[in-house]
């Protein structure tokens, strides 16, 4: 991503504009006159307020996790923590699935859309109009004023307080159907907790969006790294392609085919990793909370329906191409391997950690995330091997 510091950066003056305002958007209390302030224009009561709310709102979610199924946006300092730490966090993974697909769609329903971070990198990237669809007033209200003073044209957006366990939360977004994109981001691994048929339920929330869908339409699904929630994802995902629906990214050559990391065993996920400038507020809340920011994990997918036209491209990557799912490993005897995953299914692609040959093809500088092409590699037991003919190619996203 763009430097947050960046006049050219979207996210940059969207966390401008929340500092500007924030006691207006969260009801921080003013300071003192003269109150010291930092370099980011919070004053060091504010962030220390702001941190006490983001341990208990961390803790809640992704720790003991007894803040899932609350209606904790309805408390105005976890509204706070939440508006400073995980909303430009939501706002650069969702960002950052946009420029790995290479989409822009131009009609959005954001289902259970808090304060509103997808729907602003939506708009951001060029969407026309969004709706708004959330349990929490408060938060659709905060999201309310949030896109209000990011220039977009605020008749184009609709906010709807609708329950998604309830019986028709797709119901009251109908008149503005149908949509280029139905967005969960980070609202599924909430709903229906301790329910025994929860992935079903899941499942058919996720697959009605089929039917609010524009015939080039797709759905995105964005949920935390989390193991149990990561594996959620990868079930809801698999679910879909047993349905007849075709994923689009991020997983070249499996657009119709299982997850081989979900078929591993239960202690196998997958997960992307984004590489950002973490704007200052964040990094400044992340030490104070001991919380780690300097990436972005998440598991997300794009799937288009069964109904989807046939000339649409079934996947973001070429046939031959394969993703890397792990960061560097070394094993015992001394090589450096990746996890690979593609048409062929998951393996690992290993090198010599001695060998010169892995600087020179690139090997050696291989992420999370890349997608790569490889010719002639080394056919091994378990694998993959960097041979003396091996080429490597990292293809460009979007």
């Amino acid at each position: 991503m763009q430097d947050p510091r960046s006049p050219e950066n979207p996210l940059a003056a969207r966390i401008e504009a929340l500092l500007r305002r924030r006691h207006e958007l969260v009801g921080l209390p003013r300071g003192r006159p003269g109150a010291e302030v930092s370099s980011e224009g919070l004053t060091h009561s504010e962030y220390a307020r702001i941190s006490d709310a983001l341990f208990r709102l961390q803790r809640g979610l992704t720790g003991n996790r007894s803040l899932i199924g609350a209606r904790y946006m309805d408390d105005p300092d976890i509204l706070a923590a939440y508006l400073f730490f995980y909303w430009p966090v939501s706002y650069a993974q969702v960002a950052g699935v946009l420029t790995q697909s290479g989409l822009r769609p131009s009609r959005i329903l954001d289902m259970g859309a808090g304060p509103g971070p997808a729907s602003a990198a939506l708009l951001d990237a060029g969407a026309e109009s969004a709706v708004l669809v959330d349990s929490s007033s408060s938060a659709l209200d905060l999201a309310r004023r949030v896109l209000a003073q990011g220039g977009t044209h605020t008749e184009r957006l609709r906010y709807v307080t609708a329950d998604l366990e309830g019986e028709e939360p797709y119901r009251e977004a109908a008149e503005s159907e149908p949509f280029d994109c139905v967005v969960f981001g980070h609202s599924l691994n909430e709903l229906w907790i301790e329910t025994p048929d929860r992935a079903d339920r899941i499942l058919a929330l996720a697959a009605a969006a089929a039917g609010r869908l524009s015939p080039e339409g797709f759905l995105m699904v964005v949920e935390p790294a989390l193991l149990a929630t990561s594996r959620d994802a990868l079930a809801l995902r698999d679910g879909l392609t047993a349905l007849g629906w075709t994923i689009f990214a991020p997983c070249p050559g499996r657009d119709r085919k299982t997850c081989p990391a979900l078929a591993a065993g239960p202690g196998h996920t997958c997960h992307d990793e984004l590489r950002w400038d973490t704007p200052e507020t964040v990094r400044i809340l992340a030490r104070r909370t001991g919380l780690d920011k300097d990436s972005l994990k998440a598991t997300w997918f794009l799937a288009r329906p069964p109904k989807a036209p046939a000339c649409l491209p079934r996947s973001a990557y070429p046939e031959d191409a394969f993703r890397v799912v792990s960061d560097p490993l070394l094993n015992k005897a001394g090589r450096s391997r990746y996890l690979l995953c593609g048409g062929s299914g998951r393996f690992p692609f290993s090198a010599s950690a001695e060998d010169p040959r892995a600087l020179k093809s690139g090997f050696a500088y291989l992420r999370r995330g890349d997608v790569i092409r490889v010719e002639n590699p080394e056919i091994r037991e378990s694998g993959w091997g960097l041979g003396p003919e091996t080429r490597i190619e990292v293809l460009p996203c979007g």
